[in-house]
């Protein structure tokens, strides 16, 4: 009665605690104990008298033991059943899953016509069919071998897109070789861990490969598929009732979990860090799936604790981007208003004052910064387009003009080679009065083409530039002279306001460095006494002085002399 107390005892531990194979061995202990038991009760009951009371009580109660003993062992077996029943529909719906990835995959080939599209959703699926757990034996090498089928008609469908040359052909043939070669290799391994994991390694490498030549296909199949199919044997036989790996797993799934908490919790101020982060996240996500399963009672905890971490690291990520976002909105409607004012200048006939008016427009666009990789390419193609429209506007514009203008380019060379060749007299008025009437000539030409004006115009200067040079005048006479001859050059120019605005700016730019200049040697006059030694000096800066206070006066009378011509209609 003692030993079958324990024995109700152990059993009512063991049935409270969750099955596993370990508790499957102590219980098939304590419960050959007590069929010995309940053996020997059963040859004893034949020898019980009838009107032995004390040895039928005795009985009566081990009757009763022995239902509630029946009834915990009846209750470990519905635990365990559970247990078996909990992995099988899992394993079940497993196959569900890959059956209808396997669907999708095969539709996909079938109907996909867009090789690029084609490429990206290929990767989709291999990815959820690499998430996807374990499923029952008896249908992995059947849902296996037909993803690996369509994976090598994938293969064969990219040989006709892409009409891969005989080389290729020849590449993967090799390649195919290789991975059955280190297929084969894989049987020598005795770490079966390591085993399972290379040869899915090497069945994802094979899925990868290329076609290769028909001819040779059957033969290549059926080596690969009979060494891998030797392989899982193996692997089938060695996890037959093995836990610690999953143990093991659980360890390394935990680790992973204390490293994302330390690089999840960190928040950035640009793309730069996040997406850094982002990339580190990633490459923990890809080690999570490479460690496998772990222990049936801890999976949905230990990947809801994983999975919720890496969702907050997104969400926080996804709130940073919506901000930066409204600021690439912000930016997208100041250079929507940009392209709105380009639009309505673009059919403009105001060459000069509208091409100003868009460049400054173009430079406004620049400050604004970059309105996002969505808004962005849009907005300046619309931009651009707008800006085009005018400058190509004007250039036809011109084109024409310059058509127009071919014949005043001819006049103007030949004005010029007169120019060249006229030999300057003795009088000196005469000489300038002729110069004069050249200047008058040149500008009642008109305009020649655009892309000559620069050019015309400085063989002009210089053939007037050699005239003056051959004057004998004194240096004051030559200043003014060629002074006026600069402001009939200015006058004949294409735009004289223009160059006359940007000569009176050189003037007034030099007069305020000569009366700094001025002041400066006014300044040091202060620190020279008037001994012996320093007399000479003080007399040298007296002079600079007087002599700066004259170019002042000289440039200001230029400044006065500058004549102010109509204005000429811009051609630019």
């Amino acid at each position: 009665m003692v030993e079958k107390l324990a024995i109700k005892e152990k059993l009512e531990v063991l049935v409270s605690t969750p099955y596993s194979k370990e508790l499957e061995a102590e219980f098939n202990l304590t419960i050959e104990s007590f069929n010995t038991l309940f053996k020997k009760e059963e040859e004893e009951k034949v020898e019980i008298e009838e009107d032995n009371k004390d040895a039928i009580a005795e009985f009566e109660k081990n009757k009763e033991l022995n239902a509630q003993i029946l009834n915990l062992i009846q209750e470990f077996k519905n635990n365990k059943l559970n247990y078996k029943n909990a992995i099988k529909d899992e394993e079940e719906k497993n196959v569900l899953l890959k059956e209808e990835i396997i669907t999708d995959f095969r539709n996909l080939i079938e109907e996909e016509e867009n090789l690029g599209a084609l490429f990206g959703k290929i990767k989709e699926i291999r990815e959820k069919w690499n998430l996807v757990g374990n499923v029952p034996q008896k249908a992995y090498q059947k849902l296996q071998a037909e993803y690996s089928k369509l994976n090598e008609d994938f293969s064969y469908n990219i040989n006709i897109y892409k009409a891969l040359q005989d080389n290729d052909l020849k590449i993967n043939y090799s390649l195919k070789n290789q991975v059955i070669h280190q297929v084969k290799e894989l049987q020598e391994s005795k770490n079966i861990k390591e085993l399972e994991k290379q040869v899915r390694v090497l069945q994802r490498k094979w899925d990868e490969i290329g076609p290769t030549y028909k001819e040779h296909w059957e033969n290549l199949k059926e080596d690969y598929w009979t060494t891998v199919q030797k392989i899982y044997d193996r692997i089938k036989e060695h996890y037959e009732g093995q836990k610690e790996v999953q143990l093991e797993n659980l360890a390394k799934k935990q680790a992973l979990i204390d490293q994302l908490k330390e690089v999840a919790s960190q928040r950035f101020d640009n793309h730069k860090d996040w997406d850094i982060t982002t990339k580190a996240i990633i490459n923990l996500q890809e080690d999570w799936k490479k460690i496998g399963f772990v222990p049936k009672e801890n999976n949905e905890s230990i990947w809801k604790e994983f999975r919720t971490i890496a969702n907050t690291f997104f969400d926080n990520k996804a709130e940073f981007y919506k901000e930066r976002n409204n600021d690439f909105d912000e930016k997208a409607n100041k250079k929507k208003a940009l392209i709105q004012k380009v639009a309505e200048l673009k059919d403009s006939k105001n060459w000069r004052d509208t091409a100003e008016t868009i460049r400054k427009i173009q430079d406004d666009w620049k400050k604004i910064g970059h309105a996002g990789r969505v808004n962005e390419q849009k907005l300046w193609k619309e931009f651009r387009t707008n800006c085009d429209a005018f400058f190509e506007s004007r250039a036809k514009h011109f084109e024409v003009q310059d058509e127009a203008n071919g014949e005043n380019l001819t006049l103007k060379e030949t004005l010029i080679k007169t120019i060249e060749d006229f030999k300057p007299t003795e009088d000196i008025k005469e000489t300038l009065a002729k110069v004069k009437e050249f200047s008058k000539q040149f500008s009642a030409i008109g305009n020649v083409p655009f892309k000559d004006k620069d050019a015309i115009y400085k063989s002009y200067k210089t053939a007037l530039d050699n005239i003056y040079d051959k004057l004998d005048l004194s240096k004051a006479e030559k200043e003014k002279v060629l002074f006026e001859a600069k402001m009939n050059s200015i006058l004949s120019s294409a735009n004289p306001l223009k160059t006359i605005q940007f000569e009176k700016e050189k003037i007034r730019t030099r007069i305020n460095e000569m009366t700094k200049e001025i002041a400066n040697y006014e300044n040091n006059l202060g620190f020279f006494s008037m001994s012996k030694g320093s007399e000479s000096l003080f007399k040298g800066v007296e002079n600079k002085i007087e002599a700066g206070k004259k170019n002042i006066e000289n440039l200001k009378k230029q400044l006065r002399m500058f004549p102010k011509p109509e204005e000429k209609k811009e051609e630019e």
